[in-house]
């Protein structure tokens, strides 16, 4: 019976119970319902943009130097019969007489020309000729070889800039970009060689009268300082020309024409922009290393300078440069291609490394004066090399 009861008041509790809580269910709002979906899409941002900086080697353009000129030291004055005129030479210079004449009241004038000057310079012991005269010179080298010289420029590196936009993938590994890059290389060419010449030099020579010539270099007028006693007894020192005195004019005039070389040494010194734009595909051959492959147009905007450096050696006196140079600046459109090797360290950053080439034609550049006439071509159309640096996604 005990047990009937039990069992009697078990089932009232429960009912009991779940009537309870019916009556709670039925009298309370419903809990939320439980988001799962929080559109988390729309916030997580795949790099689209890919900056890449880096240094691009390419081999040097091939120039041609074409051309030739004339060495001309000082020119002699065509009058070899007028005296007290300024006559300038390669090693040494004839100015007009500047003696000076003092009267008792301290009133200078000229002196009266007597055929010779106190002012004149030279230069080198070997212009002293063995009868005791001075010798002075002129020079003209005139180049007898206008051959063509061809010469590879030294390979240039620099640096490079390109950004790509992803466009989007073609299959499971390809995809395809499109992207601008911007690089700077330099242009540096030299040639230095002997070139055969007609070599003219003009010597005039000049009387010492006698004199022993002072050691060179010498410039005049020179002067001394004279002990002299006043009329007062008394001792004053009295400056004195002590100059070596030339003839004013020329005794006689020697033109002589011989064979001989001029060193002439060509330079094109210069830099280039290149602007290339294109697109490129990728294949992902493994889940950080791509290959890629790329092909457009490249427009070359370039600035140099031609210098040809004459250099002839007489046998008396220092060497006569004479340089001659032009300046340009061209827009050379090409194209390029490259195939390039990239590696992922993050989702964000990698290296890449590849190969290029590019074209971009050729140009000429001129020197023209009345003493030169010099061309070069430099031939930017057959340009290789390698590309290496940093990839950064955005």
């Amino acid at each position: 019976m005990k047990t009937f009861r039990l069992v009697a008041l078990g089932a009232f509790l429960i009912t009991l119970g779940s009537r309870i809580a019916h009556a709670q269910e039925g009298g309370q709002q419903q809990p939320d319902e439980i988001i799962t979906d929080f559109g988390i899409d729309e916030f997580i941002y795949t790099p689209k943009f890919t900056l890449s900086l880096g240094m691009r080697s390419l081999t040097g353009s091939k120039t041609n130097f074409t051309g030739r000129g004339a060495v001309l030291s000082v020119a002699a004055l065509a009058d070899t019969t007028t005296p007290g005129l300024t006559r300038y030479y390669h090693d040494g210079t004839v100015f007009t007489d500047t003696r000076l004449i003092t009267d008792s009241d301290g009133n200078t004038t000229p002196i009266t020309p007597d055929g010779y000057t106190n002012s004149w310079s030279y230069n080198f012991a070997e212009q002293v000729t063995p009868d005791g005269n001075m010798a002075f010179h002129t020079y003209s080298a005139d180049i007898r070889d206008p051959g063509a010289r061809n010469q590879k420029a030294d390979s240039s590196s620099g640096i490079e800039v390109v950004v790509a936009r992803d466009m989007g993938a073609i299959t499971k590994k390809l995809d395809w970009k499109l992207f601008v890059g911007l690089s700077l290389n330099d242009i540096n060419s030299a040639r230095s060689e002997n070139l055969s010449a007609t070599i003219t030099t003009t010597t005039d020579f000049y009387s010492l009268n006698g004199q022993t010539p002072p050691p060179p270099p010498y410039l005049g007028p020179t002067s001394s300082v004279t002990s002299v006693v006043g009329a007062d007894g008394s001792v004053i020192s009295v400056p004195t020309d002590s100059s070596t005195l030339l003839g004013s004019q020329p005794l006689g005039r020697l033109t002589t024409v011989t064979t001989g070389t001029v060193l002439n040494r060509w330079k094109v010194k210069g830099a280039y922009f290149t602007l290339r734009a294109g697109p490129s595909l990728s294949y992902a051959i493994t889940e950080k290393l791509k290959a890629t492959l790329s092909l457009g147009a490249a427009l070359v905007f370039v600035g140099s300078t031609y210098t040809v450096d004459q250099i002839y050696s007489p046998d008396v006196g220092d060497d006569i440069d004479s340089k001659v140079d032009n300046t340009t600046e061209k827009l050379l459109p090409g194209y390029y291609a490259d195939a390039t090797l990239e590696y992922a360290f993050t989702e964000r950053a990698g290296a890449y490394a590849g190969a290029i080439f590019q074209s971009n034609g050729s140009y000429e550049q001129r020197i023209a004066t009345t003493e030169a006439n010099y061309s070069t071509k430099i031939d930017l159309a057959s340009l290789q090399g390698f590309r290496l640096g940093m990839n950064f996604r955005f």
